[in-house]
């Protein structure tokens, strides 16, 4: 019998003091990190907003929303664009800022071993944590992610009249 072997193209994104692992498709693009538009009245894991496209995109610390410490946002830093999850959704995309450059890896069983998740310790916009040879990574939960984002982002009201 012949087995077949699935292999998920994802990218292993750095953040400070832990990784994220993403399907490739849900990263729209990569930029070098500039300058972004605080908001004062938004949850500490919304770290402001940037003009993308023409369109005003929420920023947003993965690590904040992974239960961990705030970034301090060192050299190096990027931000991921990311694509949207939820189909019909007003937010289409929103990014986050990342340690470094994203790299491609291939996700099969083999390369990702059992699950690491540790029961309690994260909320509920992780859905895994795998252990990847030396290294562990969180999986997020991009749907509770992305609704979290985008209520926020709409209570808010801070996108532009062109938008």
């Amino acid at each position: 019998m012949n087995a077949v072997v699935e292999s998920v193209r994802s990218l292993w994104v750095p953040l400070e003091g832990v990784n994220l692992l993403l399907p490739n498709v849900a990263v729209a693009e990569v930029i070098n990190y500039q300058p972004l538009d605080i908001i004062q009245s938004g949850p500490d894991w919304l770290l402001g907003s940037l003009r993308w496209r023409d369109q005003s995109l929420p920023i947003v610390s993965m690590e904040r929303l992974c239960g961990l410490s705030l970034p301090q946002g060192g050299r190096g830093a990027r931000i991921s664009v990311l694509n949207s999850v939820r189909a019909g959704d007003d937010l289409a995309f929103y990014a986050m800022v990342t340690a470094g450059i994203p790299r491609l890896f291939s996700a099969d069983e083999e390369a990702l071993g059992p699950s690491m998740m540790p029961t309690g310790n994260f909320p509920e916009t992780v859905a895994d944590c795998v252990q990847i040879g030396s290294e562990q990574a969180l999986v997020p939960n991009l749907e509770i992610v992305q609704t979290l984002v985008s209520e926020v982002w709409k209570g808010l009201d801070v996108q532009s009249p062109e938008d």
